[in-house]
């Protein structure tokens, strides 16, 4: 099926046609980045002292004892100084003239809650991925985008004016599950209709828009000090979407397989005159996409069949949720499927972890964030080659080392070395987005084709887990240990690099169809296995 249609957009062509899609997906994935990240400034660390109340007449005068407590005495009777708790502070406003800290006291014992607004995002995206998946293939790829990429703007500018903080919250979930709805299907939408040949670069380029978007959120934090005007800010810019939506089509991949072939083939006709090409004849086009739509339909039947044949709803859940334990069955599978789970949660948290992380550095924050989104820049293009000439295994694994080690060694720098902690900081940040690139990469080649989409998507279970419990280890534990984030980032990267290196290489090997032929490759030793590999450069 992928084959004929391959077939149909390389005689399309790359052309303008193509180029909407690709500047569609490349600008919203620069939009939601703000949000993603959003504690770094709309929520940061204060610095606070607490202001004691007004004592009654005839009473001593309150002292603050520290930023969270005042000695007094009760209702003007002299006795014994208690610690009382304190609710009222005074911030230091020099960097920050108002945030979501500041407005909303989320200091000593709500001091959690500036994780909690972090982590609820990604809680969000946990929940809205499968959902924006099953909803994308039900109900179409542009369908997906313009209500994810609407109700997304609407969201986020209208988070700039919510009264308290519990409605912040909810909004934040919300953000968060939309966050995959505009991306994912923008994403799709761009790859189903690029030309197979350049699919590989558009992968890879679509990354780079989020990395430009990471930088310049360190530019608008520094132009804007206020978080309701730098909420709005970043947000408005959502809207210049929505004009470019009313020029794209629907995926026409999606239109056939879905019986569609009258739209789709107003849409392919579209896409020639754009692109200025000749298409098929259009009985030769109609018996192409029919014969497309029926093995996509029997590939269905069958899957349908082998599951149950009529039986109850609740036994075919069942069955499908069952299903999801595939990749723990054998042996072989099992093992891989769990090392690369590990290195999911462990990368992942290190990725958002470090990004996150300025709060307990002494270095200007801004500065940190817009290096640290150059960083992944260079991170997500040159790994290309170097994947290529060495391997899979190897580079991910010193990737995933000298994260480690840059990281760890953060926590025995002054933090008055601030040129040196930026250093470290970026070294880090590049290495362990390297490595994250790679990781997508790698997971594709070492599950076999059966159950290869079920791997990717299960993956991203530990990698949601990881990006929710992050803000927890920066903003709570850092403020009292600020050594403690870098000790478990650069050990979960070090961690990353040894799960790595328990799996086998990748590299010019045939790709495995089946559990049972991946199985089968256990018996071969890991000399063997090498030997294959070279033999099998050798003959390309």
């Amino acid at each position: 099926m992928a084959n004929q249609f391959d077939e149909l957009l390389s005689s399309l062509g790359t052309g303008r046609w193509n180029i909407l899609f690709f500047v569609a997906s490349s600008y919203w994935s620069m939009n939601p980045v703000p949000h993603a990240l959003g504690s770094a400034f709309f929520a940061p660390p204060a610095e606070y002292t607490c202001e004691p109340p007004e004592y009654p007449e005839g009473a001593d005068t309150y002292n603050s004892t520290d930023k969270c407590y005042y000695l007094g005495v009760y209702n003007g009777t002299e006795g014994e100084p208690a610690p009382l708790p304190c609710n009222k502070w005074s911030y230091n406003t020099s960097t920050f003239t108002n945030t979501i800290t500041m407005q909303f006291d989320l200091v000593c014992d709500s001091e959690y809650l500036r994780a909690t607004y972090q982590s609820i995002y990604m809680l969000g995206t946990f929940v809205g991925e499968p959902i924006t998946g099953i909803l994308s293939d039900r109900y179409g790829r542009k369908t997906m985008l313009t209500c994810g990429t609407i109700l997304f703007t609407i969201m986020a500018i209208f988070s700039s004016c919510l009264p308290n903080f519990s409605a912040i919250l909810a909004a934040r979930f919300i953000l968060g599950f939309l966050h995959p709805a505009g991306l994912q299907a923008a994403y799709i939408l761009a790859m189903e209709t690029c030309e197979p040949r350049l699919r590989t670069v558009m992968g890879i380029i679509l990354g780079v828009p989020w990395a430009l978007a990471t930088a310049t959120w360190g530019g608008w934090a520094y132009l804007i000090r206020d978080w309701r005007w730098l909420q709005l800010a970043v947000s408005l810019p959502c809207l210049l979407i929505l004009p470019l939506l009313w020029f794209l089509d629907e995926s026409p991949r999606w239109l056939i397989v879905r019986g569609h072939h009258q739209r789709a083939k107003e849409v392919l006709q579209r896409a020639a005159r754009l692109n200025r090409v000749e298409l098929p004849p259009s009985e030769e086009l109609e018996a192409l996409m029919k014969n497309i739509q029926k093995e996509s339909i029997l590939a269905k039947e069958e899957e349908d069949h082998s599951i149950s044949e009529k039986k109850s709803f609740a036994t075919r859940f069942w069955k499908k949720f069952l299903n999801l334990f595939i990749l723990l069955r054998t042996p072989r599978l099992r093992r891989i499927s769990l090392l690369v789970y590990t290195k999911f949660f462990m990368v992942s948290m290190v990725f958002y972890g470090i990004s996150l992380n300025a709060v307990n550095f002494n270095v200007n924050p801004f500065l940190y964030m817009a290096l640290g989104g150059l960083m992944e820049i260079p991170a997500y293009t040159l790994t290309v080659p170097i994947v290529e000439y060495w391997g899979r295994r190897a580079p991910s694994a010193a990737f995933y080392f000298l994260s480690g080690v840059f990281i760890l060694a953060l926590a025995f720098v002054p933090s008055d070395l601030g040129w040196l902690v930026i250093t470290l900081a970026m070294l880090g940040k590049f290495s362990i987005s390297a490595g994250f690139q790679i990781l997508y990469l790698y997971v594709t080649e070492l599950f076999p084709t059966e159950v290869r989409l079920l791997a990717i998507g299960t993956s991203a279970i530990p990698s949601r887990i990881a990006s929710t419990i992050s803000p927890f280890v920066t903003d709570l534990l850092g403020p009292h240990y600020p050594w403690m984030p870098s000790v478990i980032f650069g050990i979960a990267a070090l961690f990353a690099g040894v799960v790595t290196l328990l799996l086998h290489e990748t590299h010019r090997m045939p790709l495995p169809d089946t559990i049972k032929e991946l199985e089968e490759r256990a018996l071969t030793s890991p000399k063997d296995e090498t030997k294959e590999v070279e033999m099998e450069t050798k003959r390309t």
